[in-house]
C-alpha cells in the first residue's frame, strides 16, 4: 500500500487536501490493488467477453468502491457524504483508472450531472438527487449530449446551440420533450436522473438552450441496444436515447433562458478537465507495468531495463506523465480558486481543452511505448496493456474530439466571438 507521503509526492504536493483527504485516497489505492486490478481482465469478461463474468465481476467492484465512500466522498456531510476537497476527487477517479477507465467513468458522471444543479443553486434538486446516491448503493447518472446529426456541434459554443434538434416546448406546468440522443455514457442503465441538453427554439441560439432532469423511468424515453466498442467493453454502456412526447415538471429545468447555456458551456469544460484523472490513472497503470516487466525480462543476461534505449525510453514515459499530471492540476487549481472564472468561459474553457488534448495524447503515447517495450507480451490480454491501449482512444474522441479541442483552445487566445 502506498503511503500518504508517496501520495503526496505523485500528485504534486497535494497542498489543498488534508492528512484525512489523503487517507481516503489511499484507502481507494489498496482497494484497487487488492480487489480490482487482479479482476482486470474479468471486467471485459475475459477474453471472450463474457457479459455474465463482466456484470458480476463490475457489480462486486462498484459495490466496494460505494462502501469504502467513493460515490458519496465530494457530498456534504448534511447530505451524507463526506465532505473531501475538489481536488481529493481528481485523485480518487485518477486511482480507480488505474484499474479500468469505464469504471471510473462510470462513478465519476454522476458528479458531472449535479454539476449543473450546483452551479444554479437548485437546493431542490440536489436535496432530491443527493441523498440517493450517498446511500449505500450502487447508483449511475447520465448527461445527454450529442445528438446523431451533428456529432460535437452541440459542445462548441460558436454554434450557440442552433444545431440542438432535442425539443423542449412548455406545455402549463410541463416540459415536453422530444428528439434523439446518441453515445452518452450510463445510458439505459442509470437510476438517478438523465441531465438532458434541449432547445426550446434552435433559432433563439443560446436563450434556446435548456437543461432538463429527466427521471430514469419517463414515460416516452427509450433506449437502442447499448453500441459494441473498442474498448470500455461492459464498464461504460452507451445507447442512443429516443424521447417521445417526454413530459417532466418545469421545475425540472435547471435554471432558465441565457443561464442554462452558460451552465452548458461549464459542464463542457469541466468535462474535460475531468477526462485527464482518467487518462493519467491509465498511463500511470502502463507505466507500472512496463517498469516490473522490464526489471524480470531480460536481453542477454541484462534485464531490459538496464539498456540504455530502453531505459531512455522509460524515462521519458515517467517526464511526460509528471507534465501531464502537473498540467491538468494546475488548470484544476485555476478553476477551484475562482479567480480566473468560470470553466466554460473562454479563457479557462481553452485552458481545460489544451490539458484534455495534451493528457490524452500522452496517456495514448506511454500505452504504445509500453506494448513497444513489451513486444508481443504487450499485445497479448493476459499483460492488460492492449486494455488500457483500447480504453484510452474514447477519452481522446468525446466531448469534442482534438480537432475540437485545438480549436476550443484557440479561443481563450485569439479574439474570435462566440
Amino acid at each position: 500500500m502506498a503511503s500518504t507521503a508517496d501520495l503526496r509526492k505523485k500528485y504534486l504536493g497535494a497542498l489543498d487536501a488534508s492528512d484525512e483527504d489523503m487517507q481516503i485516497v489511499a484507502a481507494v489505492r489498496e482497494y484497487i490493488d487488492k480487489e480490482i486490478m487482479p479482476r482486470r481482465r474479468d471486467l471485459e469478461g475475459g477474453w471472450h467477453r463474457d457479459e455474465k463474468i463482466a456484470k458480476e465481476t463490475f457489480d462486486k467492484v462498484h459495490k466496494g468502491l460505494v462502501d469504502i465512500g467513493v460515490q458519496r466522498a465530494i457530498y456534504p456531510a448534511d447530505f451524507g457524504g463526506l465532505g473531501v476537497g475538489g481536488m481529493v476527487s481528481e485523485m480518487i477517479y485518477d486511482e480507480i483508472s488505474r484499474a479500468d477507465a469505464g469504471l471510473a467513468t462510470h462513478m465519476g458522471i454522476i458528479n458531472w450531472v449535479m454539476l449543473p444543479a450546483l452551479k444554479a443553486g437548485r437546493l431542490d434538486l440536489l436535496q432530491e438527487f443527493v441523498p440517493r446516491i450517498c446511500d449505500d448503493q450502487p447508483h449511475g447518472c447520465c448527461m445527454a449530449i450529442t445528438e446523431p446529426s451533428g456529432g460535437a456541434n452541440t459542445e462548441d459554443p460558436t454554434l450557440h446551440g442552433r444545431t440542438i434538434n432535442t425539443i423542449a416546448r412548455l406545455e402549463g406546468d410541463e416540459w415536453v420533450i422530444n428528439g434523439h440522443k446518441i453515445w452518452p455514457s450510463g445510458a439505459s442503465v442509470a437510476d438517478i436522473t438523465y441531465c438532458t441538453i434541449c432547445t426550446t427554439d434552435p433559432a433563439k441560439g443560446d436563450e434556446g438552450i435548456a437543461l432538463i432532469y429527466i427521471p430514469p423511468d419517463a414515460r416516452g424515453m427509450s433506449f437502442s441496444k447499448p453500441f459494441e466498442k473498442m474498448g470500455m467493453c461492459w464498464t461504460d454502456t452507451n445507447t442512443e436515447i429516443f424521447f417521445d412526447n417526454v413530459r417532466v415538471p418545469k421545475e425540472n429545468r435547471v435554471a432558465g433562458p441565457g443561464e442554462d447555456a452558460k451552465i452548458l458551456h461549464d459542464i463542457v469544460g469541466m468535462g474535460r478537465i475531468g477526462t485527464c484523472g482518467f487518462a493519467l490513472g491509465a498511463a500511470q497503470a502502463c507505466f507500472e507495468i512496463v517498469l516490473d516487466w522490464t526489471k524480470n525480462r531480460e536481453i542477454s543476461g541484462r534485464p531490459v531495463r538496464a539498456r540504455s534505449l530502453h531505459a531512455g525510453i522509460i524515462g521519458e514515459m515517467a517526464l511526460k506523465i509528471e507534465s501531464a499530471r502537473a498540467y491538468a492540476m494546475q488548470v484544476n487549481r485555476m478553476i477551484r480558486s475562482g479567480r480566473y472564472g468560470s470553466p466554460g468561459e473562454p479563457f479557462l474553457l481553452s485552458k481545460c481543452s489544451g490539458a484534455k488534448n495534451y493528457v490524452c495524447d500522452i496517456t495514448l503515447w506511454v500505452a504504445n511505448k509500453a506494448m513497444e517495450l513489451m513486444g508481443s507480451y504487450g499485445y497479448a490480454f493476459d499483460y492488460n496493456i492492449e486494455k488500457y491501449l483500447r480504453d484510452v482512444k474514447i477519452l481522446q474522441l468525446w466531448l469534442g474530439g482534438p480537432q475540437r479541442g485545438i480549436l476550443d483552445t484557440a479561443l481563450g487566445y485569439y479574439p474570435f466571438t462566440w
